[in-house]
């Protein structure tokens, strides 16, 4: 049930954004998400038009891209895609890994509406309120 917190967070740290921008709606948010997150998108995406009712987001598509977990070895020098959650080398299987990649979650655009304008605004602010992962 932490997806309810950190879609009530991804919101409001949209239509904070929206508001410093003068915008009138809040139009689409593309979410980054790392594979390690811990965050399920399937339930953010449930949980969005729910919270974002009544709000300049009503409405907004949401889109989510996903990060691989990438690590490097500290035995043997690679850097590789984990294929599964396991924080070991795939290369040799040394579990002395650096993670590179993974615990993401961040909003990476949000497309807003200005007075029969619109823009795309990127920015990469990490979305407050999300729990440390690892």
């Amino acid at each position: 049930m932490h997806e309810l917190a950190i879609t009530q967070g991804i919101l409001n740290f949209a239509l904070d954004e929206a508001t410093k921008r003068g915008a009138d709606k809040v139009t689409a948010l593309t979410v980054s998400l790392g594979a390690l997150s811990g965050i399920m998108a399937d339930c953010v995406e449930t949980y969005f038009p729910l919270v974002a009712e009544g709000t300049l987001a009503e409405g907004a598509k949401l889109t989510f891209r996903r990060i691989s977990a990438r690590v490097r070895c500290a035995d043997c020098g690679t850097e590789s895609e984990l294929p599964d959650f396991r924080l070991r080398c795939p290369a040799c299987t040394s579990r002395k890994v650096e993670l590179l990649s993974g615990r993401e979650a961040y909003i990476e655009s949000m497309e807003i509406e200005e007075k029969n304008r619109t823009n795309v605004e990127p920015f990469r602010e990490k979305v407050p309120h999300l729990p440390k992962l690892f």
